[in-house]
């Protein structure tokens, strides 16, 4: 007797729906040896006993690996639809990188008896676990990968296709790297202590890019003159992707992670639009809401031929898109950089705590109200 196609339908529901492609899906590759150095790069799926793979998997399923690639998935989503940019699945190859030698070759992934090519530019996020375990560590691996790619997919819609100048990715890769270092882990993959070691951890919590600094170089007649400065200059702080990394950290981590912008900043980064009187916001949580905000606000400002060149560009962009959220914004970019971009060499930091209070609080009502600019404090060297 045939079943009812209704009742069909429900039985095999459930194995349909195991195959639906999720928003957050990964491709897990391996690279394999090749025959020689001209044959294409060869990729092959990770299989059950490869330990790495599976360690890899675990990072991703939870934790803050979890939600970097929920983060990732709905930045893709975002410029597609906002910039018509053609996305492919997340990718992640396990092996050396092919692009260290030089240009990316060809590429060929094997699954079973299936064979295809892969474009030697598609975005492949690579885990290099050649690298002894003493000198690298998987965390770290992902977090880094997924926010290289996550900077990729914020200049994608841009007219020139640039890439990110290099203090800004390197600062928002490094702010990603402390953020995932304090994210309540999974019990057995804890890998947190590895972000810890890094330097760049413990130099954004003291916000020790901004303090003084010791400067050392030689006079005309060859002696050794070291100078410490209460503050490192202007210039010099644009260029550190750890000051950018301590503003962004900073920003995320007070109220402006809750602050929800105008619901049809987060359409585009959705699946499917949320239930009536929802805000879109509440589906994306803390983390992902300042994610939207600030990759939303970084994309369009490329796409409209303005691409931020430095943190002071970056946060303008933010201020622009949200101007309910500039005040708040400038204050802590003044407070974290004692106003050295402001005014010339900034407010001192070793003097009295209220006194400093005050004149960075005076310092942002003059940016605030006009009177002064973000970049008032730069000292240009003329010829």
């Amino acid at each position: 007797m045939r079943l009812p196609i209704v009742l069909a339908l429900a039985l095999c529901a459930p194995t349909l729906l195991a195959c639906t492609t999720r928003d957050d899906d990964f491709l897990l590759l391996r690279r394999v040896e090749t025959k020689g150095p001209s044959e294409p790069t060869r990729l092959v799926p990770a299989t059950s006993n490869d330990s790495e793979a599976l360690y890899v998997r675990e990072l991703l399923a939870n934790g803050f690996g979890a939600e970097l690639l929920r983060t990732y998935a709905m930045s893709k989503r975002f410029a597609a639809r906002t910039f018509d940019v053609r996305t492919t699945q997340t990718t992640i190859a396990l092996g050396a990188p092919d692009f260290m030698a030089g240009p990316a070759p060809e590429r060929s992934v094997a699954i079973g008896w299936w064979r295809t090519g892969m474009a030697a530019d598609a975005p492949v996020i690579w885990i290099d676990d050649t690298v002894p375990s003493d000198k690298r560590s998987s965390m770290d691996d992902v977090v880094s990968g997924l926010g290289e790619a996550l900077v990729d997919v914020i200049y994608a819609g841009s007219p020139c296709r640039v890439a990110a100048p290099s203090p800004l990715r390197r600062g928002y890769v490094e702010f990603l790297r402390v953020v995932g270092a304090e994210w309540r882990a999974p019990r057995l993959t804890d890998d947190r202590d590895d972000l810890r070691r890094r330097s760049s951890y413990a130099r954004v919590h003291a916000n020790d890019a901004v303090r003084a600094e010791i400067e050392t170089t030689f006079g005309s007649s060859g002696a050794r003159v070291v100078t410490e400065r209460p503050m490192r200059s202007a210039w010099q702080m644009m260029d550190d992707p750890v000051v950018v990394a301590t503003v962004l950290y900073r920003l995320a981590s007070s109220d402006l992670s809750r602050t929800m912008a105008d619901p049809a900043v987060y359409l585009p980064f959705l699946e499917t639009r949320p239930p009536r009187d929802v805000h879109p916001a509440l589906l994306l949580g803390a983390f992902r809401n300042f994610q939207a905000k600030l990759i939303s606000a970084w994309s369009r400002a490329n796409a409209a031929g303005r691409p931020p060149q430095d943190l002071i560009d970056l946060i303008g962009a933010y201020a622009d898109a949200y101007p309910a959220e500039r005040a708040e914004v400038t204050r802590i970019y003044l407070v974290t950089t004692y106003g050295v971009t402001a005014i010339a060499d900034g407010v001192r930091a070793d003097v009295p705590p209220d006194a400093v209070e005050s004149q960075l609080a005076a310092l942002t009502a003059d940016v605030l109200f006009g009177r002064r600019g973000l970049r008032d404090g730069f000292r240009y060297i003329h010829n």
